[in-house]
């Protein structure tokens, strides 16, 4: 009986991650390339000397090249910030000329539909 309800709960799990997962791609086009996903905006300086500032942060959800793209194109969108995304890792290196808050960084990758954990300033 112990063992049935583990299985169910593991069954339960999957089927809600699997539906998260679903609403996402419906919803912003994730690994699939729709909508504005393919939308890239490089940092016109890439002189790693003129940010002062960095941040690193722990981005969830990401799942492909096309999750990368999106959220180092909003990143970069904001003035005096190149952002790069190491996917293995699931993190976004943030490099600012200008101190950005932390909330402002957070409310960026949500709104290109992903999840922020931990952020640590350099």
């Amino acid at each position: 009986m112990p063992g049935n309800i583990v299985v169910g709960i593991l069954v339960l799990a999957a089927v809600v991650f699997a539906l998260r997962s679903m609403k996402k791609r419906a919803e912003s086009g994730c690994c699939g390339g729709g909508g504005d996903c393919c939308r890239v905006v490089k940092a016109e300086d890439t002189d790693s000397s003129h940010y002062p500032y960095s941040a690193v942060m722990e981005v969830s959800d990401m799942h492909c090249g096309n999750c990368r793209t999106r959220v180092e194109s909003a990143l970069n969108s904001l003035p005096g910030v190149w952002a790069s995304v190491d996917l293995g890792k699931k993190e976004a290196l943030v490099r600012m000329k200008e101190v950005l808050t932390e909330d402002r960084l957070r409310e960026t990758v949500k709104k290109a539909g992903y999840g922020v954990g931990r952020v640590e300033f350099r």
